[in-house]
């Protein structure tokens, strides 16, 4: 089945063609005008310019306007692609935060706990450009930034209930306080506590 873009590409190509033959239609109309000496086919032949021409006019309109919908409706489909992939990153970087803050609290506690949690929040940012962040199970991801800040990832139990893809769905064992689903991570209460 034809995509969008490759309709729009044959129907300008059968535009330019009909163009191309109602200049030439144009031409020939022209050419006999000026050589005919009768005056009654002269204004036939007048007339028959004048509508090909008008169809040749029409036809330029059209396939300007079949090219700026073009245009348009790709630049729509590239702002819909990026917004997608940043909600994406947006709630794969909300299911790592959590479960590798909680594995940073259970093995530090004040200035050594924020220390690691200012250098996930530099990790997470860096992931940001990687693409590969938002592939792949969440566990996998959770494991190797845990191994980076030199903390024990969390239990496989803890780490499953995040492993389905970013879109799917939420932990599978929810405690209080936790997301049940990818749509709550972004909004579920932040493990990050006071060193006062």
């Amino acid at each position: 089945m034809s995509t969008p873009s490759e309709i729009a590409e044959e129907d300008i190509r059968r535009l330019d063609e009909l163009s191309e033959l109602g200049m030439a239609m144009s031409r020939d109309f022209h050419g006999r005008c000026l050589a005919v000496g009768d005056a009654r086919e002269a204004a036939d032949l007048a007339l028959g310019f004048q509508r090909t021409s008008r169809s040749v006019r029409q036809t330029i309109a059209l396939k300007t306007k079949l090219l700026r919908d073009r245009v348009r409706f790709e630049r729509e489909d590239q702002t819909h692609a990026v917004r997608e992939t940043e909600g994406r990153m947006l709630v794969r970087k909300a299911q790592v935060r959590l479960s590798v803050e909680r594995a940073v609290w259970n093995e530090a506690d004040g200035p050594e706990a924020e220390r690691l949690l200012d250098a996930l929040d530099d990790v997470l940012e860096i992931e940001t450009f990687n693409d590969d962040f938002t592939q792949g199970p969440v566990a996998t991801h959770i494991e190797r930034i845990c191994a980076e800040l030199g903390v024990t990832p969390p239990d496989a139990s803890d780490a499953a209930a995040f492993s389905s893809p970013v879109g799917g769905g939420g932990p599978r064992n929810a405690m209080e306080g936790e997301p049940t689903g990818d749509e709550d991570v972004l909004t579920a209460r932040p493990l990050r506590q006071s060193s006062a």
